[in-house]
C-alpha cells in the first residue's frame, strides 16, 4: 500500500497532521511519503483528484482522509487500510 500525505506548506493544521500520520504509520511499519501542495507532485495529485482540502491523505491514489485526525482515529483509519 503507498501512503501519501498532501501537505500545504507550514500551515500548523498540515504540520500537526503530518505529525499525527507520521507517528501512527511509524507504529505500524508503514512508509508514509509527505508531499507539498507546491511541489510538482504535489500539483499533478491535485489536479488529477480534484482535491479541494488540505491536508489530506492518499492510500493508493484514494483519498482516505480529509483534515487533521485524532491520533486515535488515524490510527483507526491505517488499521482499517491494513485489513483491506
Amino acid at each position: 500500500m503507498k501512503l501519501q500525505l498532501l501537505i500545504a506548506g507550514q500551515l500548523p493544521t498540515c504540520l500537526e497532521t503530518r505529525d499525527v500520520w507520521q507517528s501512527v504509520c511509524e507504529q505500524q511499519g508503514v512508509e508514509l511519503e509527505i508531499i507539498e501542495l507546491e511541489d510538482e507532485q504535489g500539483q499533478y495529485l491535485i489536479d488529477k483528484h480534484n482535491i479541494k482540502s488540505f491536508p489530506v491523505l492518499l492510500a493508493d491514489g484514494k483519498v482516505m482522509a480529509v483534515g487533521r485526525p485524532e491520533p486515535q482515529h488515524a490510527a483507526a483509519i491505517l488499521q482499517q487500510l491494513l485489513i483491506s
